[in-house]
């Protein structure tokens, strides 16, 4: 059994019995961290199919979870940093050190295979694997490079897969069978390849309307 496959075992019997996990607006020092990510670009075929495997998925869970796999906001996490920030100050020290490891980290493009879909007790989650080393290569150079400031992922190891969640619950799941029904039939359905140009800095904002979300806001390099 791989990690996704682990992760669906866990969700499947929590989501059948609505004891599965709701996010909540998020408040200070808490979850949606300040985090280096890796975005489809939004013009990308790949983009565009998790945009709207997204939109399906947020069919049958019903109203007012996050979408979060939309154009624009579907990523994968490198490494999270600190706790949920609503504002950054453009001198915030903290954030110039980052983004100087995060420079001298990045090394070239990454690129990845979204291979299927899985649940988790929290969302909807692709699961990817990187097409070479360089996606890889580049996590353990940055977590080099942020020596100190790599205090917040430390505890708990190194990341060992990579993944776009797509949809956050946020509530209950209006046909939570149908749903899981869904993502079992998609478990090792192909969505798509992508190649990210470069990482990025970002801290999340929740954006409110038909699609709500976390949305990631770039600090630029």
């Amino acid at each position: 059994m791989t990690k996704f496959d682990d992760l669906f075992a866990t969700a499947v019997p929590l989501i059948a019995r609505g004891d599965h996990q709701r996010d909540e607006p998020p408040r200070e020092g808490g979850r949606w961290p300040v985090s280096v990510i890796l975005r489809p670009p939004t013009d990308s075929d790949l983009a565009q199919r998790l945009d709207a495997v997204t939109a399906e998925a947020a069919e049958l869970a019903g109203l007012g979870h996050w979408q979060t796999g939309q154009l624009g906001s579907a990523h994968l996490t490198v490494r999270a940093l600190e706790g949920y920030r609503a504002t950054i100050a453009p001198d915030d020290p903290a954030i110039e050190r980052y983004l100087s490891a995060l420079r001298r980290a990045t090394a070239g493009s990454t690129r990845f295979r979204v291979t299927g879909l899985t649940l988790t007790p929290g969302s909807v989650m692709a699961s990817a694997i990187p097409l070479d080393g360089a996606a890889d290569t580049f996590m353990d150079r940055f977590a080099t490079e942020l020596g100190p400031d790599d205090w917040f992922e430390r505890p708990h190891g190194r990341r060992d897969i990579w993944y776009l969640n797509l949809l956050h619950f946020t509530s209950d799941i209006a046909n939570p069978l149908k749903l899981i029904d869904w993502v079992a039939e998609r478990r090792t359905t192909t969505i798509g390849e992508v190649e990210v140009e470069a990482p990025e800095l970002v801290r999340f904002c929740l954006q409110d309307g038909d699609r709500a979300h976390m949305r990631p806001i770039v600090r630029a390099l």
